[in-house]
């Protein structure tokens, strides 16, 4: 286990790279606790910080020293990039990995500005006007000039990130259309209609390609034919079952990292020349720093589905935070909060579409214009965690008028037309036999009565003069039958979309400029140390804006890509 230890009384081990140099910023990161453990202070330490903030003892048992130009710690999507882009830039580099193989997830990437991009039908955007939505949905927590130097450069990167995989297709919007069973293409599957003034609540943004591979592969193949691409080069020395548990500084510079054999307990030091890059991903399953710096997550865990379980080979989850720590640990400065957390729901078949909703005491809530994030973050504040999504059956007309965005979809499947009383939780031929088919307490039925009653006088009008909803997509209750979807929050593994609200990374970490390079405590550079993907910090705080879907993954694999060639351009 870890021991506090201050920074006068670390050891220089041996095979250091000189006088001076110190292998003794990481130690044993914490272990979670059990997810019912108390959250009070119990951990903190005499200074009242928690205890995973102070500096553990430093690692002196090291079998092997080895050295290259960079070390990238982390085999993500930004890790892959990192590392191919450093190798192309001529660095040797030396990656290292938790897990047995490198961590892919969701398909979707932000990307536009390029010939691609336009070809895919993909309108040019301006990224000044872009970045400062995102800074007002993140309450100009953020840095404009990280987000800035990603919308600059994102289709430039993703361009090169597809390129990596031969025989890829891009299926254009009057082109064929490919067979997901047998090829492999680019495809945009968010093509918005501009955003209106006055009518759209929340704006968003066209910008989203997606990679699909056959066997639902995803975007994991396009992955590794990157890393591929980054070996073929002969000068990257991938490393798998390797924790790293320790930054090495020469001065106040990083030099390296010590990293452990996750399946020996050996440990090895690698000195980089050049500089470490932290990719490590974020700490969702680290309860300790979960209830620290995203206490709204961690105390209603039970509400949510933790996707994205990845595994060392030693059974143990992988999202610990563990390259925000070690950053922290050598000097780094860990972001101001809000943190943020990518948690998010949507109402099943309708996404979050803005049918009428009222929550469990009958009661309509908000201007239900949403996109899923927000609609995430209302509905954990309702009675109950309860919603009702309430329409008739002129629904699938009725969708097409909906803002499209992440988690509203405006073209409805005929299939799922014709399926409707299976994915709905009641259905009535009046509004008193659908609220009864709901099974409510008497007073929330004579509620509900009341509020559609109110609904609908309000869409006669035009006029939403409760919450301000656009009169375009305010649609009366007056066609049979009617239909409700019941949305209780639950937690857990969940084959039903629409009762669980899932979790999947936290999206905030150690304070970067728009090099990547991590600041100190003063908010200066500390010499040769990076942080890209979700150990970043800069990009989202709060909330993960829906403004531009895929916007997480584009960032992570955007700042990959500059990271390597910025490191290959420094003396």
């Amino acid at each position: 286990m870890a021991h506090e230890l201050s920074r006068r009384s670390f050891l220089v081990g041996a095979g250091a790279l000189g006088t001076g140099l110190v292998a003794g910023m990481a130690g044993c990161a914490p272990q979670a606790p059990n997810a019912n453990a108390s959250t009070s202070n119990e951990g903190a330490s005499s200074t009242g910080q928690p205890s995973f903030l102070n500096e553990p003892e430093s690692i002196t048992d090291i079998k092997d020293t080895i050295k290259a130009d960079v070390v990238v710690v982390g085999l993500g999507v930004a890790g892959v990039s990192a590392t191919r882009s450093a190798a192309e830039s001529g660095l040797n580099v030396i990656a290292i990995e938790r897990c047995g193989e490198p961590s892919a997830r969701s398909s979707q990437f932000a990307a536009f500005n390029t010939e691609n991009a336009r070809m895919m039908g993909i309108e040019d955007v301006d990224t000044a006007e872009l970045v400062n939505e995102m800074m007002a949905q993140t309450g100009h927590r953020p840095d404009f000039r990280v987000l800035k130097n990603w919308a600059d450069h994102c289709g430039e990167a993703f361009d090169w990130y597809a390129g990596a995989y031969d025989g890829l297709q891009w299926q254009t919007p009057e082109g064929e259309k490919y067979d997901a069973d047998k090829d492999a293409f680019v495809v945009n599957r968010n093509l918005y209609k501009p955003y209106e003034f006055g009518v759209d609540h929340e704006r968003v943004f066209t910008g989203t390609l997606s990679f699909s591979t056959p066997d639902k592969g995803g975007h994991k193949p396009i992955m590794l034919a990157n890393l591929e691409k980054a070996q073929a080069t002969g000068r990257v020395d991938a490393r798998f079952n390797c924790r790293a548990r320790q930054l090495v500084k020469d001065g106040e510079r990083v030099a390296g990292v010590v990293f452990e054999d996750v399946t020996t307990g050996e440990f090895t030091q690698v000195n980089a020349k050049k500089g470490v890059v932290l990719a490590t991903g974020g700490y969702v399953r680290n309860d300790e720093l979960l209830a620290y710096y995203l206490p709204w997550i961690y105390n209603l865990k039970d509400k949510f589905s933790f996707t994205y379980a990845h595994m060392d080979a030693n059974g143990e989850f992988t999202d610990q935070g563990d390259g925000m720590l070690m950053g922290h640990w050598a000097g780094g400065h860990i972001e101001e909060g809000p943190h943020c957390a990518m948690a998010h729901g949507d109402l099943g078949k309708l996404g979050v579409d803005a049918f009428l909703q009222l929550n469990a005491l009958g009661e309509r809530y908000i201007n239900e214009d949403l996109t899923n994030d927000h609609f995430g973050s209302a509905i954990l504040r309702q009675p109950d965690s309860t919603i009702y999504q309430l329409f008739d059956a002129n629904f699938p007309e009725q969708a097409k008028h909906m803002q499209s965005s992440l988690g509203a979809y405006t073209a409805i499947a005929p299939e799922t037309v014709d399926t409707v009383d299976e994915w709905t939780s009641a259905k009535g031929d009046t509004i008193d036999e659908l609220i009864a088919n709901l099974d409510v307490s008497a007073d929330v039925a004579k509620t509900m009565k009341k509020q559609i009653e109110r609904y609908n006088e309000l869409c006669e009008k035009g006029k939403d003069e409760d919450f301000g909803k656009a009169a375009e997509r305010m649609f009366a209750l007056n066609t049979p039958p009617y239909y409700a979807i019941r949305y209780e929050v639950s937690g857990g593994p969940s084959d039903d979309t629409h009762n669980a609200l899932r979790c999947l990374v936290t999206m905030s970490g150690l304070s970067t400029n728009q090099h990547a390079q991590v600041l100190d405590a003063n908010l200066h550079v500390l010499p040769g140390l990076y942080a890209i993907g979700n150990t970043q910090g800069g990009r989202f705080l709060g909330d993960y804006p829906a403004t531009l879907a895929g916007a997480s993954h584009s960032l992570a694999m955007t700042y990959g890509y500059l990271t390597g060639t910025y490191l290959a351009e420094q003396a």
